[in-house]
């Protein structure tokens, strides 16, 4: 099998110049790319004004499925970024449509592993979430917790993140999850192993919950974010985004880079690595030096790379 070429480092105004003109439309990861957790990535308004001045088209796809769609917008307008909801993809979203594909409706329970952004999702859309938020998760684990008792009325479970995990939110799940011989729909919002937090640090994300869960239950789930193609779809069916005018952007080689080239886009071309995230030059490098390179590492190979979009936009402008 041939490797794909090695990435271009985007180092000149040129490269950028070449870079920009190849797509028109353009998908933003956000935690690594647009922001480091609270804190804006300097540089990241002028890109997107630049985007809008050249009339290039472009949505933001996370999958960090702590915050709602309109939580998001919220965040977005208050580090100074006009986005309209429409252009933002979160996977708590996903999992409301991953819902109705299995004609599983409004007005059903459904069982939350996660923060309150699965939670408003589907209350928006109608549906009826237990467990997530709920103070009596964050209680002492003891056998008789009434939440231990399953609901025999929910039609499905959702997985994501969360940053208060504890041993009751596990066993609760696990018992859903364990139901009428594993019937009940198990659907995973993130398949992210980490995230970057503030001061350098390394913070899980809820793919580590996720499969904590599907290791515990010895069960598969249906991973609605990236790198799914499925997402992907919805996406270029909801923009009309050209798919062979459509670059990802993002800060990792397991869900951002792997998600565009899975999903095709840019003919197999459409997918731009930031440094600014989790993944480092080393990893890179590592990446591109293995040995034996099979066709899931081609799938992990960038076709561009560069330091930040602080850098890009410092080169288109310079």
């Amino acid at each position: 099998m041939t490797f794909k070429a090695n990435p271009s480092y985007i180092k000149t105004k040129e490269d950028a110049e070449l870079f920009l003109s190849t797509f028109d439309n353009f998908l933003l990861d956000c935690d690594g790319v647009i922001w480091l957790s609270e804190t804006l990535i300097p540089g990241v308004g002028d890109f997107l004004k630049y985007l809008d001045d050249h009339n290039k088209r472009y949505a933001f796809v996370t999958n960090n499925s702590s915050k709602s769609r309109d939580a998001y917008l919220t965040k977005f307008h208050e580090l100074g970024l006009d986005v309209a909801k429409e252009q933002i993809y979160t996977t708590g979203y996903s999992a409301v449509l991953e819902l109705q594909r299995l004609g599983i409706g409004p007005g059903s329970k459904i069982w939350v592993l996660g923060d309150e952004g699965i939670e408003e999702e589907l209350r928006i859309e109608g549906y009826f979430p237990l467990g997530g938020s709920d103070p009596s998760l964050d209680e002492e684990f003891y056998p008789k917790h009434p939440l231990l008792t399953v609901d025999p009325d929910v039609r499905a479970v959702v997985a994501g993140s969360t940053t208060r995990f504890n041993f009751l939110r596990c066993a609760t799940t696990l018992q859903y999850l364990m139901h009428n011989n594993k019937l009940l729909p198990y659907i995973g919002t993130n398949g992210d192993r980490n995230y970057p937090g503030l001061y350098g640090l390394i913070l899980p994300a809820g793919g580590a919950l996720v499969e904590h869960l599907s290791f515990c239950s010895d069960r598969k789930y249906t991973n609605v974010g990236k790198p799914d193609t499925v997402l992907a779809e919805t996406i270029l069916r909801n923009t009309g985004f050209d798919r062979l005018e459509t670059v990802m952007i993002g800060d990792t080689l397991t869900s951002d880079i792997k998600f565009g080239n899975d999903a095709q886009l840019g003919g197999g071309h459409g997918t731009m690595l930031v440094l600014s995230g989790v993944t480092s030059f080393d990893d890179l490098k590592g990446l591109l030096e293995q040995p034996h390179h099979t066709t899931e590492q081609e799938s992990l190979v960038p076709k561009f790379f560069v330091d930040s979009l602080t850098r890009l936009i410092e080169l288109l402008v310079e």
